[in-house]
């Protein structure tokens, strides 16, 4: 389990890898949510294209940098769901929450562009 960071013209990527079911690489993957809502970025893309699973609990970290973000006015976009979080995403409904796109590069268009494709 990893978390890659890049920064592409003040956007964050992250690109969690691996699965995530509530022990030290959740608190990986939250401790890099908080750390680049510490630094004051409002504009993160998740590329989950290496993420193969969440539980309960990493998607309540998820939904925790989700209200940090907003409540500060900035967004997270997700990238790059396999089919089963795609599925995950639309029984729990949060596929309607998270600005999600196909491709990183869709996603960094939708920043540079003001859009959101939420549903």
């Amino acid at each position: 389990m990893s978390i890659r960071r890049k920064d592409v013209q003040g956007v964050v990527i992250l690109y969690p890898k691996g699965s995530f079911f509530g022990d030290q690489e959740t608190d990986d993957f939250q401790k890099a949510l908080v750390d680049e809502a510490a630094t004051g970025n409002t504009r993160l893309i998740l590329n989950m294209t290496e993420c193969l699973a969440l539980n309960s609990i990493a998607i309540g970290v998820l939904m925790r940098g989700y209200a940090n973000y907003r409540g500060r006015g900035g967004q997270i976009k997700l990238c790059g769901l396999s089919r089963r979080l795609h599925d995950l995403f639309t029984m729990t409904k949060l596929i309607n929450v998270f600005d999600h796109h196909d491709t990183e590069e869709q996603a960094l268009a939708a920043f540079a562009e003001g859009k959101s494709v939420v549903g």
